[in-house]
């Protein structure tokens, strides 16, 4: 009996219609039930209500895309030419909306694994800032450096597509930790008092890190290392990432003015000597001066 009444719905003229209509009408379900679903969990972490409406709406004609190209697919033979135009054109319009749908895609990514929010400061890529918005389609970044060497905020703002984040590593300063490890370099001559040059690092590092040092238990350190001119001393504290090249100028202050004040540390530095010959004429002896070559002459 069953295959009788089987038979007779695969022999029905428009049976193609009926499947085609029965999908449609299954796909719109899943569409309203995947939705409302979607809606609450992206209502509660994405940030503002009109990247919620942005997304559902990309959302919306993304899905009717997918479903309208299933459709044309699975039943080509009741459009014949018509269906493969359509195949066609859909697939073009596929290969159109790629970036947008990587984009969507990426900020799905930045609301469920949240790799950075808004207030962090990162590097996208190249680009190193504070975020200040995440839209569907953009992470717009306040550009720290670019107009100059340090990390201090340029007064640009930057535009980078979501989608970077299949692309790049990010990298974050203040996601798991509230404070970086930063250092001050000094190079100190061998005849330095080292041990003494290490207490007032320590202590100036100290002073001005005073509530972090407080707050997290740690000290400054320092870490020595030989070079050919000297003694390479790396002063390490822990610092908050947007304040760190404001905390590295005022203990460089404070370190310099003490070390002015000590007779045991000094500064390494490269020192080299230039000799200069009169144009046209041979170099003087080795054993003389450079200030008993002639004056007043052409030199090069």
């Amino acid at each position: 009996m069953f295959w009788e009444v089987w038979n007779a719905i695969e022999s029905f003229k428009y049976i193609s219609l009926v499947w085609m209509g029965l999908t449609v009408l299954g796909a719109i379900v899943v569409y309203f039930r995947l939705t409302l679903q979607m809606r609450k969990f992206t209502e509660a972490r994405a940030y503002k209500p009109e990247n919620v409406d942005r997304f559902f709406f990309t959302w919306r004609y993304v899905f009717m895309f997918s479903i309208g190209a299933c459709v044309i697919f699975l039943f080509s033979e009741v459009f014949g030419i018509i269906g493969l135009s359509l195949a066609f054109i859909m697939t073009l319009m596929g290969w159109g909306i790629k970036n947008p749908i990587m984009n969507l895609a990426a900020w799905l990514l930045i609301i469920l694994k949240k790799p950075y929010r808004i207030g962090d400061r990162v590097i996208l890529g190249a680009t190193i800032g504070d975020v200040r918005d995440i839209s569907v389609m953009h992470t717009q970044l306040d550009q720290v450096g670019g107009t100059i060497g340090g990390e201090e905020k340029s007064g640009r703002s930057v535009l980078i597509p979501n989608q970077h984040l299949f692309r790049w590593n990010v990298i974050n300063y203040t996601r798991d930790e509230k404070y970086i490890l930063d250092e001050v370099i000094i190079r100190l001559t061998y005849r330095s008092d080292i041990r003494r040059a290490e207490e007032i690092m320590c202590e100036s590092a100290k002073e001005v890190t005073s509530d972090i040092c407080s707050e997290t238990g740690e000290s400054p350190y320092v870490r020595f290392e030989f070079i050919p001119s000297g003694v390479v001393a790396k002063l390490r504290y822990r610092v908050r990432a947007v304040e760190r090249q404001k905390t590295l100028t005022r203990i460089v202050e404070r370190v310099s003015h003490a070390f002015m004040s000590e007779a045991d540390i000094e500064f390494a530095y490269v020192k080299r000597e230039a000799l200069l010959s009169p144009h046209g004429e041979q170099l003087p002896p080795p054993q003389y001066l450079l200030s008993t070559l002639p004056r007043g002459r052409n030199i090069r």
